[in-house]
């Protein structure tokens, strides 16, 4: 169950500081993002919930305040594939700006985290309000389009050490680290939900991780639950040029 937090002037300035953390939002106006913060709700969600399901009816755009989720669908039999994993500062769920779209992914709880939920009609007002904001939000979008079509690119013609080179790279940008950023860059991901972002084996993913780390590019610790990107330019080659 979730616990939604009052109002409070000091939640309404928690929110306000996490949309300012998520890029899209980063450039707006302050009155225009103080606008969209008293529309907002903080909700806080325990580890391990599925606080948004497949086919929801609830049109809110989420923002990561605090922890991580991830983005995920299963299907009758219980396989799971990991869409995206979302830390501080991300966003999910824009396509709802587009009316009376079915959502294809839920949204689960990886550790402790509290979530801004903005309603969707909300964002679309002030959007239409400031319509240069429109621009903004195309450019983002693009954006993600363009790292979408470099992972599709890579799964579909890369070999399994190269699809995980990029989604090890992509891992790093959404949590903050450049192309070019410091060692000993820390993921909070298991073998296992690697796997299933990649839909391959964990087995598989273990074999191309050793490799990875014998090369100087990885690391791991936590009883491999915390991937250490010691190298991400060397990195970022081998998701370039890896046959």
């Amino acid at each position: 169950m979730d616990h939604l937090r009052h109002p409070t002037q000091d939640a309404q300035q928690q929110i306000q500081q996490a949309l300012r953390l998520c890029p899209l939002f980063a450039d707006w106006p302050p009155a225009r993002v103080a606008e969209l913060a008293a529309a907002s709700r903080l909700r806080r969600y325990p580890r391990r919930t599925l606080f948004d399901v497949r086919g929801s009816e609830r049109k809110d755009v989420l923002v990561v305040a605090s922890g991580s989720i991830e983005v995920v669908t299963t299907n009758a039999s219980g396989d799971k594939y990991i869409l995206a994993v979302l830390g501080p500062g991300q966003v999910t769920k824009l396509v709802l700006l587009l009316e009376r779209v079915p959502m294809l992914f839920g949204c689960h709880a990886r550790e402790d985290a509290e979530i801004v939920h903005v309603p969707g009609a909300v964002l679309r007002q002030v959007l239409d309000a400031e319509p240069m904001l429109w621009r903004g939000l195309a450019l983002f979008m693009l954006r993600r389009y363009r790292r979408s079509v470099e992972i599709l690119e890579s799964q579909a013609l890369g070999s399994v050490r190269r699809r995980l080179a990029v989604m090890l790279v992509m891992l790093a940008h959404r949590y903050g680290a450049g192309e070019a950023g410091a060692c000993d860059t820390e993921l909070r991901m298991s073998q296992a939900e690697l796997a299933d972002m990649l839909g391959i084996s964990r087995q598989t993913v273990s074999k191309e991780l050793e490799g990875l780390k014998a090369e100087g590019l990885l690391g791991w610790s936590e009883g491999y639950r915390q991937i250490s990107l010691r190298d991400i330019p060397g990195l970022l080659r081998v998701a370039e040029n890896d046959d």
